[in-house]
């Protein structure tokens, strides 16, 4: 059975974060978890097809690190990918810069410490999920966020109370099925760094154009 794991992934080991793992029939698990040995527990034993995470997995072409006193820092502070989000008209933050700096490079290592056990895995960015599925937006709240993936067919979800960190995991690991079904596009430059997105033509977003 195919199974993708969807990440939420906080910037600190001391906030949660959300995972969730869903199988090809749309039926989920979820949970909260905290260490990154937890999260490379959990996926060790999932076993997925694909692991989809919600944080930055590279920096822009050019930087080599995130201190403020290097040269690379003239380099920039967004990718080609961030740059195809934002003129879809899709809000995101740079991953360079503020909280963005600790959640960058550990979404950077955990990729690292994952990859080298096999597994794929892709970057993914909720926000764009929601906007282009037309689910509810972060400030209409988990309830009703909640009741769109189970009209879309989400399966597991109902009679639970669950954290926004948890939803933003299904939406996460949705991009990820959906990008194993051949229904979602990676922006950007693969040799700096992809983001998975549902394809927009497929949805009829209104900026599918855009990029």
């Amino acid at each position: 059975m195919v199974k993708i794991v969807g990440i939420d992934l906080a910037g600190v080991e001391s906030r949660p974060t959300g995972f969730c793992i869903l199988d090809e029939k749309l039926k989920t698990e979820t949970k909260i978890l905290y260490k990154d040995e937890e999260i490379v527990k959990e996926v060790l034993n999932v076993k997925p097809s694909l692991t989809s995470i919600d944080a930055p997995l590279s920096l822009p072409k050019g930087r080599c690190c995130l201190r403020d006193n290097c040269p690379c820092r003239k380099a920039g502070h967004l990718r080609k990918c961030d740059k195809d989000i934002l003129r879809l008209k899709i809000r995101l933050f740079p991953v360079t810069l503020g909280p963005m700096r600790k959640l960058t490079m550990r979404g950077i290592n955990l990729n690292k410490t994952l990859t080298s056990h096999g597994f794929k895995v892709v970057e993914t960015l909720p926000s764009s999920v929601r906007k282009i599925l037309g689910f509810p937006a972060k400030t209409e709240g988990v309830d009703r966020l909640k009741k769109a993936l189970t009209s879309y067919g989400i399966k597991g979800l109902e009679n639970k109370s669950l954290s926004e960190h948890e939803l933003d995991a299904v939406l996460s690991a949705l991009a990820g099925k959906l990008y194993l079904e051949g229904k979602a596009l990676e922006v950007g430059d693969p040799s700096e760094g992809l983001i998975v997105i549902p394809n927009p033509k497929l949805y009829n977003y209104p900026h599918q154009n855009l990029i």
